[in-house]
C-alpha cells in the first residue's frame, strides 16, 4: 500500500483484497435499458416508515434537517473510488452525486430517513435531466424563476410538486453555496466533479434519465430499506461497492438492526465504506474515513464492537488546517493520509476489540 507522506496530488494506489480500482471507464450510455422487470425489482423494493425521532450528535440537533453537506474535504476519496462500478448505497444529498460521478455505479439508491432529503433528490433529478452541462445545471439554482420553471414541466404530474417548489425556494441559496464549494480548485489540482467536469456530470445525469438513481426511505436502524435495497441488488446482479454512512453513526451504539442492514449487503472485495467523524472543535471539519466493507460486516458479527469509535481507529487533530483520512484495506492495515501535513506527527489510537 503507498501513500505519499504529503497533500495529495495525484493517484493513489490501494489494494483492498485484489484491487481498488478497476480498468473500465464505463459510460451511463453504454448501459441498456432497464427491462420491466429490472425496474420493478429497482423500483418496488420496499421502504422504511418516517422515524419518530431523527438523531443527532447532540440533543439540540435532533429533528434537524441536513439538505445540503458541510463536509469540506470529501476529495480524499476521489482516487480511491475513481472507476469503482458496482452499486452505490448512501445517505445524504449533494455527496451522493459526487460519489456517482467517481464511482460510476450501475445502480444508485439514495436511502435517507429524512424525506426532504427524498424530496430534495427528486429536485435534484428535474435539474439534472434539464441541464446538459454542469454550467446549466449550476444555473438551475442560481436563476429561481428558471429552477421553478423547470421543474413546474418536469415534475408536473408529481403530487409532491408544490413540496418540491416550496423546499427549491427555501434551499436554493445554501444549495447554490455549496455546488461552487465543489467546483473550487484544491491545492494545485482541481479534483474532477460532477459540478466542474463534463463527463463526470455526463455520467450522473445519464444514469439519472435511465432511472438508474432511486431516492427513497431508507433507516440505517430500520429492517425493511436497507435489506431491500440488498435483496434488489443481488436480483440485479449488482454488488454493492460503495456505501456511504456520513457520520451517522455518531448518533447511536450499533443496534441489532444495524448490524443486520450492513451483514446483509452484496458487498465483495473491492466494496468500501465511506463515513466522516464531526471534529469541528479542532478542525472545523471531518476526520475521514475508508474502510474495506468485509472488514466491517466481520465487526458487525462481533457483539463487543458498540460503536464506531472501536470500529475505526480515532485520529488526534493538531493542526487545525488539516483533515485525516484513515484508509483500513482487507487485511486490517491502516494508512493515514492528509490534505496537507499536520504541524506535529499525529498518530492513529488502536481500536479497540
Amino acid at each position: 500500500m503507498f501513500f505519499r507522506n504529503s497533500t495529495i496530488s495525484g493517484p493513489v494506489t490501494l489494494a483492498l483484497a485484489c484491487a481498488c480500482f478497476v480498468t473500465s471507464t464505463a459510460l451511463a450510455t453504454d448501459l441498456p435499458p432497464l427491462t420491466a422487470a429490472e425496474s420493478q425489482t429497482f423500483w418496488s423494493s420496499p421502504e422504511d416508515a418516517i422515524p419518530e425521532v431523527r438523531h443527532a450528535v447532540k440533543k439540540e440537533n435532533e429533528g434537524q434537517h441536513f439538505l445540503y453537506c458541510d463536509e469540506l474535504h470529501l476529495e480524499l476519496f476521489e482516487p480511491l473510488l475513481r472507476n469503482l462500478g458496482g452499486g452505490y448505497m448512501g445517505v445524504g444529498t449533494d455527496q451522493a452525486y459526487l460519489f456517482i460521478g467517481w464511482m460510476r455505479p450501475s445502480f444508485a439508491w439514495l436511502t435517507d430517513y429524512d424525506p426532504l432529503v427524498v424530496l430534495m433528490h427528486k429536485v435534484y433529478a428535474a435539474f439534472l435531466t434539464e441541464a446538459t452541462t454542469p454550467a446549466e445545471f449550476q444555473a438551475l439554482w442560481r436563476d429561481k424563476k428558471a429552477g421553478l420553471a423547470v421543474l413546474n414541466r418536469r415534475a408536473a404530474s408529481d403530487p409532491q410538486l408544490p413540496a418540491m417548489l416550496r423546499l427549491f425556494e427555501q434551499q436554493e441559496y445554501y444549495t447554490l453555496r455549496r455546488l461552487e464549494y465543489l467546483s473550487r480548485p484544491v491545492g494545485k489540482n482541481k479534483v474532477k466533479t460532477f459540478v466542474n467536469d463534463a463527463d463526470d456530470y455526463a455520467y450522473v445525469r445519464a444514469l439519472v434519465v435511465a432511472r438508474r438513481v432511486r431516492p427513497m426511505l431508507g433507516n440505517l436502524l430500520a429492517d425493511k430499506g436497507l435489506r431491500g435495497v440488498a435483496d434488489a441488488a443481488r436480483k440485479l446482479g449488482v454488488t454493492i461497492r460503495g456505501l456511504y454512512l456520513s457520520n451517522a453513526e455518531q448518533y447511536w451504539k450499533y443496534a441489532d438492526a444495524f448490524r443486520q442492514n450492513i451483514q446483509a449487503q452484496p458487498f465483495d472485495g473491492q466494496s468500501v465504506i465511506l463515513r466522516s467523524q464531526a471534529s469541528k472543535p479542532s478542525n472545523h471539519d471531518y476526520r475521514y474515513y475508508l474502510q474495506a466493507a468485509t472488514v466491517f460486516a466481520t465487526q458487525m458479527a462481533n457483539p463487543k464492537v458498540q460503536s464506531v469509535y472501536q470500529a475505526v481507529p480515532f485520529v488526534a487533530i493538531d493542526d487545525p488546517t488539516t483533515a485525516p483520512l484513515t484508509v483500513i484495506d482487507a487485511d486490517g492495515k491502516r494508512t493515514l493520509k492528509w490534505t496537507k501535513p499536520p504541524v506535529k506527527p499525529t498518530g492513529v489510537a488502536p481500536v479497540q476489540p
